[in-house]
């Protein structure tokens, strides 16, 4: 029987039929004398089998090693003697591939539960739906397209990489933001730092950095202190590098000297609680937020 003839009855191609033979699940026949695999009926049941368990979910990898294990020799339990079988043992492959096909049936089902979301709620699908929905509270923020190129690049960074805790304390930042009435006052002072001119003389500096610490006061109070005075992470270094990308030296030496005051706000409110002083509870702050 040619290859033709085997793909026709078995319902598959023959590029089909070659590709079993090259992942040595279906075995070479021998050819003719005219040059032709010559396959057999035996040939024919293998090729079934195959699209068998491949249409129940097994992967072409994994059925060669599931037809060995069906077609073993098993011990009769009455006589000790052992019999070629098709039925698989318990706990056999058709049991594992259950459990595997249950784990991927919830798996996409909670993919449509986020779809659902990002559908209803017309939020942006490369974004994890916490992070989509604070874009959302963001002053003339609502969706990336209203970010520009930098900041959409690290809006998306920043949306992978933070963990709940830092979505968390990002969502009670924001927060703090709207309820102390701080948008407008955080858009002007965004915008001096944006138009800080490279030759920015030290007087202009300073008082950037002074009224944006008192500024920030309220933000800064929601600050965990210790998130502040470790050493940065990697993914901290990271998201800071292409948070800052594109500002000039002084735009960067104003940032910088902000993110100083910070942390020695942390600092002093540490040693007012090693003195016996109070200080508001905080969370753990993105360092780059």
């Amino acid at each position: 029987m040619r290859s033709n003839e085997v793909a026709k009855l078995a319902g598959v191609s023959v590029r089909t039929l070659r590709h079993y033979h090259s992942l040595g699940l279906l075995p070479e026949p021998p050819r003719s004398d005219n040059g032709y695999r010559d396959y057999t009926a035996a040939d024919v049941a293998r090729v079934l089998r195959i699209k068998r368990l491949a249409s129940l979910g097994f992967p072409l990898a994994r059925i060669g090693s599931v037809l060995e294990e069906m077609d073993a020799p098993k011990a009769d339990p009455n006589t000790g003697s052992t019999t070629t079988g098709t039925a698989p043992s318990p706990m056999s492959a058709l049991e594992e591939l259950d459990c595997e096909l249950a784990l991927e049936i919830e798996r996409l089902q909670e993919q449509r539960r986020t779809i659902a979301e990002l559908r209803a709620e017309n939020l942006d699908p490369d974004l994890p739906v916490r992070f989509a929905r604070i874009l959302r509270m963001l002053p003339g923020v609502d969706t990336l397209t209203d970010a520009s190129p930098a900041d959409r690049t690290a809006l998306i960074v920043a949306g992978h990489l933070y963990d709940d805790d830092e979505l968390g304390e990002l969502e009670r930042v924001i927060e703090c933001i709207a309820g102390e009435n701080l948008v407008q006052a955080l858009e002007q002072l965004d915008e001096r730092l944006g138009a800080l001119a490279p030759d920015a003389p030290e007087l202009e500096r300073a008082a950037l950095v002074d009224e944006s610490l008192e500024t920030l006061a309220p933000v800064i109070a929601c600050f965990d202190t210790a998130n502040w005075l470790r050493p940065s992470t990697d993914r901290e270094r990271f998201l800071d590098e292409i948070a800052f990308e594109g500002n000039n030296p002084t735009q960067q030496d104003v940032y910088g000297r902000i993110g100083q005051g910070i942390e020695a706000i942390m600092a002093e409110r540490v040693r007012a609680e090693r003195a016996g002083g109070t200080t508001e509870a905080g969370g753990t702050a993105p360092r780059s937020a």
